[in-house]
Parts: C-alpha cells; structure tokens; sequence
C-alpha cells in the first residue's frame, strides 16, 4: 500500500497524545493517540464506499440508471450527514470535476486531489494522503483516499459516445452544470475526503 503521511504527522503517531477534559462531539479522546484518528478514517472511508457501492449495484441490477444516477449524486450525499450526525467526523466525496456541486473541495481537498492526478498520469498514486493540520485555530487530521473510475462507472461517467441518451437526458435535467463526464476506466474520478478533530482547540 502506498500512502503519502508526512514527517510531522510520523512523529505524532510515533508518540503524541491528544489529551482534553472536554473533547468536542467527534474529536479524539483524552489520551488517544492521533493514530486512533487515523484509524477511525480509513473504518470512516470504508464504511461509505461500501454502502454506496451496495445502492449503486442494486439500483444497476434493477436496469434503473436513474435511480443509478440519484445513488451516486444524492442518496449518497445523505450518507455521509449520517456518518458524521453518528460520529462527529466529517466525511464526504469530492471531485475537481464534480456533478452535485455538494462535492466541490475546499482550497486543501482541491490541492490533494490535484496531487492525485499528478500522481496518476506518473504512474505512481498513493493509496491515502494522511496530514496533521491547522485550521482555524483547531487541529485536525485530514485523511484522503483516491476513487478511481470502475468498468460500471463508465455508464454514467464516461466518453458522452458511451453515455446512453437516456442517461443524458436525466444529466441534463437534473445537472445542466455537470462536469463529471469524459472519464475512462482507470481514472481519478475523485476522493473520500475524512476530517477529523483532534482534542481542543
């Protein structure tokens, strides 16, 4: 597995503890290690590519791309409200070439996923990028996985030659703004993106 985690965020795994009397709703507790952010992202990034990836094959298998299209852009925009309502985190998918404009990244989520593609076209993407960072007077632990585009992604995602018209025509309707077509099997489609509070302000 390959991953990108920078010399800072080491030595904070190797031995610092986040400790607080009060912990916010999500942040890590009195004396867990950022490693247990760590942790709890990548069970985080799972748990929501997994769940969208079972609405997705059931609404495929009905022979619905639209209600294909609505797993992808909407249902799975209730998802991650969910995980975060559940767990303090946040978590959601972005994209430099976004359909729902609910997944335009901020300034560091366009930057790592600018990294990702850079990374691709030299055949060397990482798995995950894991950072320590401050924002706002907070710390955080920002993790983010790349999602590739699939073989079934294509239908949706892909060439507007491969792209049924039936298909079209609900992109059009429902996303006259859409930027997320074009793809082939293999590329960067996107990221998880999973932010964590650590400790107190």
């Amino acid at each position: 597995m390959k991953r990108f985690i920078p010399l800072t965020l080491i030595g904070l795994l190797a031995g610092m503890n986040v400790v607080s009397s009060d912990e916010p709703k999500g942040s890590v507790r009195q004396g867990e290690s950022v490693e247990s952010a760590l942790r709890q992202a990548r069970q985080l990034a799972d748990e929501l590519l997994e769940r969208v990836r079972r609405l997705l094959m059931m609404e495929l298998e009905k022979g619905g791309y639209e209600g294909a299209v609505r797993v992808c852009s909407e249902i799975a925009q209730e998802i991650p409200r969910e995980i975060e309502a559940r767990t303090g985190a946040s978590i959601r998918r972005v994209s430099l070439r976004y359909r729902n404009p609910k997944d335009i990244p901020d300034e560091y989520e366009r930057r790592k996923l600018e990294e990702f593609e850079q990374q691709h076209r030299a055949r060397a993407l990482v798995d995950e990028s894991v950072e320590v960072v401050r924002e706002d007077g907070r710390t955080y632990l920002r993790y983010m996985r790349p999602i590739l585009v699939g073989p079934m992604c294509i239908t949706c995602h892909g060439p507007k030659e491969a792209i049924p018209s039936s298909v079209r025509a609900i992109l059009a309707e429902r996303y006259p703004d859409d930027r997320a077509t074009g793809y082939r099997s293999g590329d960067v489609r996107g990221a998880v993106s999973v932010k964590i509070p650590l400790g107190t302000p």
